[in-house]
């Protein structure tokens, strides 16, 4: 039996493990104890993992959405809209780019198609914001747009790229322009008709003071010759005159149903016979009967597909003489109609388009300058269209668009 002091002073052996129990080496606990650090670790960290995942994915919702939101934005927005990087190449664009630029993709080297860009001068180093009046393709599909540029920038306000804005205002440039015309030639309108009344008197009775000379003076007499000069220059003068009074006088419509192609049939048969003693073979092709009449005053529009006819055949006559070429061709357009005539002859200068429809504007030796005027006139009054571009003939093709009604 222990003593008492034995029991109050345990001897190291007391403290041993129990028999059962084998001691653990330091080196396993510290690996156990590495364990769980490394266990509760990794369940930390695929915790903050799948918090990440899901903050992620709520971000990639919020950018589909802002991108959708974006795109909506774009495609409501009227004005086109084109960004481009440093390469000058699209990054970006809207539908409205696109309808007013056909082709324009992500891509598109920008110099290629709008070499006057604005955006491009500022990726040249410009001071942005720019803007400038652009001329977009040519002839009859030729765009005036205008644009507004502005420099893209990043976080650190380095240049990545620029912004261009533009609109079509080619309709409105028309527009003005047509208005423009109209109060010309209201105001040449009201001055002519004045005049050419006070000038129309004293002509007719120098024609027949003149007239008279010539009945009266002997063939072989040489004053003869000064009075039938004196007769043909009042004639052209009067003929100058009367073309002025028709092109101011106030004009009315009386549409009726006419076949378009009937009407152009009827103009070549009239222009035939003036047109072979020229050397010019003259044509119609249709694509139009089919779908019936319009309402057009017949007469006005026959006054104006003869003079475009005739010109076209004075000018293949005068460039290709016994082998000049004008065709007639009548097709829809849209809503309406369009009756195309075409020639081979030397066609019409660029610089001369803009005046070719101005009252007095001939390039004629003997012409008044008032047939295309009164065409034009015609035309407007019908709601349509009136244009000259290349042919390719060769020479001139004017356009004349009529609506439907």
């Amino acid at each position: 039996m222990r003593t008492a002091e034995t029991m109050s002073n345990p001897t190291p052996d007391s403290l041993t493990t129990p028999a059962d129990q084998t001691p653990m080496p330091q080196q396993q606990i510290d690996f156990a104890a590495a364990l769980r650090l490394f266990d509760e670790t990794t369940a930390s960290l695929a915790s903050q993992v799948a918090r990440l995942e899901q903050i992620l994915v709520a971000k990639q919702a919020e950018l589909v959405e802002a991108n959708a939101r974006l795109a909506l934005v774009m495609a409501g927005v009227a004005s086109g809209v084109v960004a481009i990087g440093l390469d000058g190449r699209v990054t970006t664009l809207n539908p409205a780019a696109q309808t007013a630029v056909p082709g324009l993709l992500p891509g598109t080297d920008w110099k290629t198609v709008n070499p006057e860009s604005p955006a491009l001068r500022i990726l040249a180093g410009a001071v942005s914001p720019l803007r400038a009046e652009l001329m977009l393709g040519e002839g009859g599909n030729r765009r005036v747009l205008v644009a507004r540029a502005n420099a893209l920038r990043g976080a650190d306000n380095t240049l990545i790229g620029a912004v261009e804005v533009f609109d079509d205002v080619t309709d409105l440039r028309s527009l003005a322009e047509r208005a423009e015309r109209a109060d010309r030639l209201k105001q040449l309108g009201e001055m002519a008709a004045g005049v050419a009344h006070e000038i129309r008197n004293p002509l007719n009775g120098i024609e027949g003071f003149a007239s008279l000379l010539v009945r009266d003076l002997p063939a072989d007499d040489r004053r003869r010759r000064f009075a039938e000069l004196i007769v043909e220059g009042v004639r052209d003068l009067n003929h100058t005159v009367t073309g002025l009074l028709e092109f101011t006088r106030p004009r009315r419509l009386e549409r009726r149903p006419h076949d378009p192609a009937a009407l152009a049939r009827s103009v070549v048969e009239v222009a035939a016979a003036a047109a072979t003693a020229a050397g010019v073979s003259i044509s119609v092709r249709e694509n139009w009967s089919p779908r019936g009449a319009i309402e057009v005053d017949g007469p006005q529009v026959k006054q104006v597909l003869l003079n475009l006819v005739r010109n076209a055949t004075e000018a293949a006559a005068e460039a290709h003489p016994g082998h000049g070429v004008v065709e007639v061709n009548v097709a829809p357009n849209g809503e309406g109609v369009s009756i195309v005539v075409d020639d081979n002859g030397s066609g019409v200068p660029t610089e001369a388009r803009q005046l070719i429809f101005t009252p007095f504007h001939t390039t004629k030796e003997h012409g008044t300058g008032l047939g295309l005027a009164v065409a034009y006139a015609i035309v407007q009054l019908h709601g349509g269209s009136l244009t000259v571009a290349d042919s390719p003939q060769g020479g001139a093709r004017f356009t004349l668009t009529l609506p439907l009604r």
